[in-house]
């Protein structure tokens, strides 16, 4: 029997590309739309697991998310990869900082790290009078781990060119900006009951999966449910749920769900 503390509560706070949709200056049917459901800020999980509360990216829009969702505080934060909608937010969680006298750990490959000094260089200098900067405490992802008895294994794709992480816990598992999976993760996806993975839009793209080749990941890593993220203003919501298996489907913003 699964106890009330080994179940992983998942908010998705951010269902949307980097452009977000409604996507500025465009007049298309989706960034028209009165559904909240076709409504995507950027790329963000939101997630209570053992008494840990913790995200996977922080992106631009993380204070709007954060507000609407009820987010209090957050103990960690791991990041995917360092393109704007996935670390953008990183100055909003000092907040935190102020209000609880916490540091929060931010896990990310050395790589993503050296990138982060440097773009967020005034957070891991001496803070000037007054304060107002955020507080991390910086830890390098070298295979699996675990943070607060929680077991964490990074799951390596592609953006692109380009080498990032999707992380896996237990029985869930987190990949977005997605263009291509080696035979190697899928091995470390084996046994996933929920996927989260990305979805841009019908037609191919260089750094990101279209929604056929996401389809086809997804039956091959045969999770119980899949749902799809990051996808721009092609993809409107309801038409393109009721034409997907009935496992696999659109997320959206607010969307919960635990494991």
């Amino acid at each position: 029997m699964t106890s009330s503390n080994d179940l992983m509560r998942v908010t998705v706070l951010g269902s949307g590309t980097s452009a977000g949709v409604p996507t500025l200056g465009c007049r298309c049917a989706v960034c028209r739309s009165t559904n909240p459901r076709n409504k995507r800020m950027r790329s963000c999980a939101y997630i209570e697991h053992r008494g840990s509360r913790f995200l996977i990216d922080c992106g631009t829009d993380f204070r709007t998310q954060a507000l609407a969702n009820g987010v209090e505080d957050v103990d960690f934060v791991l990041i995917t990869h360092t393109h704007t909608d996935h670390i953008g937010g990183l100055d909003d969680l000092r907040a935190f900082n102020m209000i609880h006298g916490h540091a929060i750990d931010l896990y990310a490959t050395p790589e993503s790290l050296t990138e982060i000094r440097r773009r967020f260089s005034y957070c891991f200098q001496p803070p000037p009078p007054g304060g107002g900067i955020p507080e991390f405490t910086v830890h390098e992802i070298h295979g699996d781990f675990e943070v607060r008895g929680i077991p964490i294994r990074p799951v390596p794709v592609f953006h692109g060119k380009m080498p990032i992480v999707g992380f896996r816990f237990e029985r869930f598992a987190w990949l977005t900006d997605v263009s291509s999976i080696p035979d190697s993760s899928f091995e470390l996806l084996r046994g996933v009951r929920i996927l989260v993975t990305s979805a841009l839009r019908h037609r191919p793209h260089p750094t990101h999966m279209s929604l056929s080749e996401a389809l086809e990941v997804a039956q091959r890593v045969g999770a119980e449910q899949t749902y799809f993220i990051h996808m721009c203003h092609d993809l409107e919501h309801e038409d393109t749920n009721a034409k997907l298996p009935p496992n696999i489907q659109l997320a959206y913003d607010g969307l919960t769900f635990t494991v």
